[in-house]
């Protein structure tokens, strides 16, 4: 079942690009680990001092051995160095996957069965 990791650290001041800049072996070296399928860290363009995290994983013991690996405890050290004011970053399990567009480049009239075009079922 496929894992993922979702959401934001807040930073004082718009330092965000400097941590990602300063945190990138860490965050090339997760991306070789066995199960990673993304690791990325972004700024948001409209809130200085926000960083959004995304991670997908391949399975809980892919992610369970990421915690444990040098890379990610290398990169807590790294982060800890900054001034953080918030943190709301979580775990979410995913046991279905499908695309967001159809074939044509439309968006889904379904997800996951479930009829979401206001056409009924």
């Amino acid at each position: 079942m496929r894992i993922l990791i979702a959401g934001r650290i807040e930073f004082e001041g718009d330092i965000c690009a400097g941590i990602i800049t300063g945190g990138r072996e860490h965050i090339l070296a997760s991306r070789q680990e066995k199960g990673c399928v993304s690791y990325d860290w972004s700024v948001d363009p409209l809130e200085p001092g926000v960083l959004h995290v995304f991670e997908e994983w391949e399975s809980e013991t892919d992610l369970g051995a990421h915690f444990r690996d040098p890379s990610y405890q290398a990169m807590r050290a790294h982060l800890e160095t900054f001034p953080m004011t918030g943190f709301d970053v979580k775990l979410y399990r995913a046991d279905e996957v499908e695309p967001v567009y159809t074939a044509e480049g439309f968006p889904r009239a379904t997800i996951f069965g479930v009829r979401i075009d206001g056409q009924g079922a």
